[in-house]
């Protein structure tokens, strides 16, 4: 009984600590690690929501970038701080779902976090360099049986979700044994090549510099996945109507908070994320993007997070999608 009581009492103190730290919540600037380089996806849309975010809740929202690994540097930084909300991580499908597939040595374990805000679901597209001559998913199946070995596709590295996509669409388009796999420093590095012509195609989000080669007419969009066309980009079409429904990889970023984190400051966090979606200088710029803002709560993104890790594993798992 005395026990009983102890436990009883400590538990009580606990949840009494923890109230109060959610109560006086935040009192002091937050660290936002983006374990990607500067100017990618992820980054771009930290920067965003970071600026919206900290005028909501009263402290600045430091984005800090920490890159390496395919994100599982800044991941791993991230796992090991304190789970009181003020150490937040960017997640996406490369360190939370596709490294685990990946690595077997991995230095945390997805289910250290837990899913706070989704910022975005972000359309995939495959995309060449404007100089190949390629216009068509068929025109450029055809060049690469044509010459195998010779057509090169970059990634923001081993295990990221570029890779992920840039491999998907091969396999599917029936010309995996007929490409190379080409790992670069982050998606804006991996955009920029497939623009200068270091590689003929990348398979990346539509955002961050993505959209800014399209735009430039450095690169060639050939097809974009998800239900509908993208706003910015009207003439691409669908996947679906290229003729590769198949192939519909869809990127999702947003904020994790280490497992533990008591739930009033997830909730705060979470309610600064969805009130961020109405402002009409997000919007705007996210529109540039082509990325429409969505409500969330964490029970919504964490489905979507579960969903994703078990097909993704299943592609994995049946060989769909090797890793070097």
């Amino acid at each position: 009984m005395l026990r009983t009581a102890l436990f009883a009492i400590s538990t009580a103190a606990m949840l009494a600590g923890s109230a109060a730290l959610a109560a006086d919540y935040p009192d002091r600037p937050i660290t936002l690690i983006c374990p990607f380089a500067p100017g990618g996806t992820s980054d771009t849309l930290a920067r965003l929501f970071a600026a919206e975010m900290s005028k909501d809740l009263g402290q600045t929202i430091v984005v800090e970038n920490r890159a390496g690994g395919a994100g599982v540097v800044g991941s791993q930084i991230a796992a090991e701080a304190k789970p009181d909300g003020y150490t937040l991580l960017v997640g996406d499908l490369g360190p939370l779902v596709i490294a685990p597939l990946a690595k077997s040595d991995l230095p945390y374990k997805p289910s250290d976090f837990v899913p706070v805000f989704n910022f975005a679901n972000v359309s995939n597209a495959i995309v060449v360099n404007s100089g190949l001559g390629v216009k068509t998913i068929p025109d450029l199946v055809a060049l690469a049986k044509a010459k195998p070995g010779s057509i090169n596709f970059s990634s923001g590295g081993v295990g990221t979700p570029s890779h992920f996509s840039g491999a998907m669409f091969a396999v599917l388009a029936g010309i995996g044994k007929d490409v190379v796999h080409v790992p670069y420093n982050g998606g804006a590095n991996a955009a920029v090549a497939a623009a200068s012509g270091e590689v003929q195609y990348y398979g990346g989000p539509l955002a961050g510099n993505m959209m800014g080669v399209i735009d430039a007419g450095q690169v060639v969009a050939l097809g974009v996945t998800g239900g509908k066309r993208v706003a910015a980009i009207p003439d691409v079409p669908t996947f679906a109507e290229a003729g590769l429904p198949a192939f519909n990889v869809v990127a999702w970023y947003g904020i994790f908070a280490l497992a533990g984190t008591p739930p009033e400051i997830i909730e705060k966090i979470n309610a600064a994320g969805n009130r961020a979606t109405e402002s009409p200088a997000l919007i705007a710029a996210l529109a540039t993007q082509g990325i429409e803002p969505i409500k969330n709560t964490p029970e919504e993104y964490g489905a979507q997070w579960k969903q994703d890790a078990e097909a993704y594993g299943k592609l994995v798992a049946e060989g769909a999608v090797t890793f070097e």
